[in-house]
């Protein structure tokens, strides 16, 4: 059945549907691009950071003094009895800082691959006498103030990392893992002797806090692009939408005049300015045509209305007169009328 109360339906504008259509369609498609966003970005990043591990780590044994790294351990297991360290003596009661310049060149070599990489944290190790134990020899953290890192013949055995494999292979660790001194990121490489035999190891962290800052920089950034763009792009749709439908809203209020009698509408307005018509220009043409149609049949119909009230009253009066000729009233009126002529024509003759 249709409706009868208009007044009760809610009215919701062409272009706020066309609006909320688009946000409706869009939003999820914007959200999907912006978590592939992040997702690709970041693997991005981390594969860029482990790429340049790997290549600084390769880069520092290719110029190290490989001969002065061994010759280093040798002279002072030699002559300290600090090297290599006690059985039993755990990682914060061994090891020391050497006075021996072979220690600080090679710190100061291990200072000088870190500045390729700022924030890694760059050491050496060899195999120690324990299963998994390996005995630190330098780390780039001795010339920084706080002291930080392996001192020299510090044992350190770890169940977190792979910093025993290193001595074997090179071992790439990107999953962050914790120890002591904090989660890290790592590369390990074996070092190799003129004779290729393994003497030792470099390892080469970077903190995961700093790869996680890179994915909430990313995070931060992407969304606040992502915000704007998306206000902007939904902006630029509400006005779009204001502008593809203001002449249906101008055709609605023609209607509206129409549909109240007044067909003196401009609709020149509606025109399309630019080369090419389209579906507007054809319901203005339309209604054009359609106002004037119906212009010409109403006035066709008050004529015609005018005709059929003229001939109404004429019948009316017709019926009324026949009434009146037809009552009792008339005829007896008639009647009396017709014998005082005659009376009066009798009168006359005499």
């Amino acid at each position: 059945m249709p409706k009868t109360d208009q007044s009760k339906n809610r009215y919701l504008s062409l272009r706020i549907k066309i609006w909320f259509a688009f946000i409706l369609i869009f939003t999820p498609v914007f959200v999907a691009s912006y978590i592939w966003f992040y997702l690709y970005t970041s693997e991005k990043v981390l594969n860029s950071i482990s790429e340049d591990l790997v290549q600084t780590v390769g880069g520092a044994i290719e110029n190290m003094d490989v001969e002065g790294f061994v010759t280093l351990y040798e002279e002072e297991s030699a002559n300290n009895p600090l090297c290599p360290p006690a059985l039993g003596v755990g990682v914060e009661d061994s090891g020391y800082y050497p006075e021996n310049p072979l220690y600080w060149e090679h710190v100061t070599w291990l200072s000088d691959v870190e500045k390729v990489e700022p924030e890694a944290n760059v050491y050496t190790y060899i195999k120690g006498d324990e299963p998994g134990e390996v005995i630190g020899i330098g780390s780039s953290g001795a010339l920084r103030d706080p002291v930080v890192g392996f001192k020299f013949c510090q044992s350190y055995t770890s169940t977190t990392s792979r910093i025993y494999d290193g001595l074997s292979q090179r071992v790439d660790v990107w999953e962050p893992y914790e120890d002591t001194y904090g989660s890290w990121i790592t590369t390990y490489m074996p070092i190799h002797d003129a004779n290729d035999k393994i003497v030792g190891a470099i390892g080469i962290d970077i903190l995961a806090s700093y790869v996680q800052d890179v994915q909430a920089g990313i995070v931060r950034n992407g969304l606040i692009a992502f915000v704007i763009s998306y206000i902007l792009i939904f902006g630029l749709v509400y006005l779009m939408s204001g502008i593809v439908t203001r002449p249906l809203i101008r055709l609605a209020t023609v209607s509206k005049e129409i549909g109240d009698g007044n067909y003196d509408q401009d609709l020149d307005a509606l025109d399309n300015l630019g080369r090419w018509d389209d579906e507007i220009d054809t319901l203005s043409d339309t209604m054009k045509i359609m106002i004037s149609k119906v212009a010409q049949r109403e006035q066709t119909l008050r004529k015609r209305v005018h005709q059929l009230e003229i001939m109404v009253d004429n019948t009316k009066r017709e019926e009324e007169v026949k009434q009146i000729v037809e009552s009792d009233f008339f005829q007896d009126l008639q009647a009396k009328a017709k014998n005082m002529r005659q009376q009066f024509k009798g009168g006359k003759e005499k």
